[in-house]
């Protein structure tokens, strides 16, 4: 009887996956990395980073705290758009609704209003057109691993969209605040916003 030679992948495997960093990784960012890049990030050799990260400044809506955190992002006009992992971080949360929030991207102050975009639909969107923009590998940046050379589909991503959050950030101020931005060193988080106090 003939048989089929030809391997490949099992077309039931999905195509998208949520591949979350090891606790390790967190912790060597947390207490490793984002020390150094919250300063990098307000100094003038900013330009090595700012390209793909900012950094983000809130007060808890509860704590009354303010805390700082790295994070990756993508513009679009005027709007900073930041993805992170819904169950593994905290920070997201104080945007719920519209918060405000303090911004240093590229070397400048800047004020900004924040809101979290939890709609299924509307998150696998934006996490298709920020991987038509940058290429798959841009992937990594928002926690996933895709099988295959191909760009899923939205229907692909919104099998991992409940996973995922999208706080969007209006820029308030024009031009920029050239002011420097006061950080507690013992504030921290990191580029997915684990562990990051609510």
């Amino acid at each position: 009887m003939p048989t089929d030679d030809t391997t490949g992948p099992d077309e039931s495997e999905p195509s998208v996956e949520l591949r979350a960093p090891p606790t390790l990784f967190f912790l060597a960012e947390k207490y490793v990395a984002n020390p150094v890049l919250r300063r990098l990030l307000r100094s003038k050799l900013h330009w090595l980073v700012s390209d793909q990260l900012m950094l983000l400044s809130y007060v808890g809506r509860y704590s009354g705290t303010r805390y700082t955190t790295p994070v990756a992002y993508d513009r679009r006009g005027d709007t900073l758009i930041a993805t992170t992992l819904r169950q593994q971080s905290n920070w997201w949360k104080n945007f719920r609704k519209e918060h405000p929030a303090t911004i240093w991207l590229r070397g400048y102050r800047r004020k900004a209003t924040g809101l979290a975009i939890t709609d299924t639909r509307d998150i696998a969107e934006f996490v298709r057109s920020a991987l038509v923009r940058y290429g798959i590998e841009r992937a990594k940046w928002l926690g996933l691993k895709i099988t295959g050379d191909e760009t899923p589909t939205v229907d692909d991503l919104a099998t991992v969209a409940d996973d995922l959050v999208v706080v969007r950030f209006s820029l308030d101020d024009y031009p920029p605040v050239r002011t420097t931005l006061h950080i507690r060193e013992e504030e921290s988080s990191s580029r997915f916003g684990i562990d990051s106090p609510s």
